[in-house]
């Protein structure tokens, strides 16, 4: 190799190597430390999570746990704010990616181009207010602090567990009740009204039948399972609006579950209009204080499907669903 050759591969190496200092997150001891010093997940009372697109949502501390307050304080799920405080509280400016305003939005953490704006009140009264941005790795994501040029990467908070709906927030079972309790199942929908019952030697049955029509249990099976396990896309809170449409609702749906002390416990379903703008019914359940939305997907049986949907013809075939 030629000298000239040899300090041109040593520039390239040299090259390379810059590259590398500058673009890779690195560790920066003069600013080692905690993002936000100071914060303790114990002291955070409210945690508001916006994305870009204008939708947000707020979660409170209360005495009794995380709330939804926009929802008149439904519970979230019991581990899922601590979780997430947690991540946040454990940011630390040890990875350092980027130092300049230059790459806010190249790594989606500017104040106007961001995946994630998480804002979070204290009881002292202070609020940090946190960019979250792309996702280098999975579940890992760059993060840059109000108010600071400097981005650097939190290892284990990222988009995915800072989303803005609401059913990662609570327990999506609206209703849970268990199937093999139900013993009375009454459906009250567009195409007709119909009760059955189960009893211990024939599975269910049309109650009051007189004509020789058989169910096809499996289906049968399969809806009361779905109605037991009914679940929300997200609470709406505890006041019945007009627009909701359950003065006169689309479906009604009576269950009487029996446990093992013979006694009989109905909760009623009522399901109402398609809410304005998503693909989703309000529903409410008689065991509940809380009117809640519900995929069409979810519900689309107990509106679309009648009797004749659940029985097996003469020549022994089954009903096709009506969905």
């Amino acid at each position: 190799m030629t000298t000239g050759n040899k300090i041109l591969a040593a520039l390239l190496v040299l090259q390379v190597a810059v590259l590398v200092v500058v673009f890779w997150p690195r560790s920066s001891d003069a600013d080692a430390g905690k993002l936000f010093p100071g914060l303790e997940a114990v002291n955070v009372t409210a945690v508001t999570i916006s994305d870009s697109e204008g939708r947000s949502i707020r979660l409170a501390r209360t005495p009794f746990g995380c709330v939804l307050p926009e929802a008149d304080d439904y519970p979230c799920e019991e581990d899922r704010l601590p979780d997430f405080l947690t991540r946040v509280e454990d940011i630390t400016k040890t990875s350092l990616v980027a130092e300049t305003k230059a790459s806010h939005s190249r790594l989606k953490v500017a104040e106007d181009d961001f995946e994630r704006l998480i804002e979070l009140d204290t009881a002292e009264g202070e609020r940090h207010r946190l960019y979250l941005g792309t996702s280098p790795r999975t579940g890992s994501g760059h993060v840059r602090a109000d108010g600071q040029d400097r981005v650097y990467l939190a290892p284990s908070l990222s988009a995915a567990v800072s989303p803005v709906e609401a059913s990662f927030w609570v327990d999506p079972g609206y209703l849970n009740v268990n199937s093999d309790h139900v013993v009375s199942f009454m459906q009250d929908n567009p195409q007709g009204t119909f009760r059955l019952e189960k009893n211990d030697e024939q599975g269910w049955v049309i109650a009051g039948e007189e004509e020789d029509r058989t169910l096809d249990q499996e289906k049968v099976s399969s809806l009361v399972g779905k109605l037991a396990s009914l679940r929300l896309s997200r609470p709406l809170g505890k006041e019945e609006l007009e627009t909701y449409g359950l003065v006169s609702p689309v479906s009604k749906v009576t269950i009487v579950t029996q446990a093992g002390d013979g006694n009989g416990e109905e909760t009623v379903i009522r399901i109402g209009a398609k809410f304005e703008g998503e693909a989703a019914f309000v529903v409410k359940s008689s065991k509940s204080p809380y009117y809640v939305l519900a995929a069409e997907a979810v519900v689309a049986d107990f509106i679309e499907q009648g009797l004749e949907s659940l029985l097996v013809s003469e020549d022994g075939s089954k009903a096709e669903s009506s969905t």
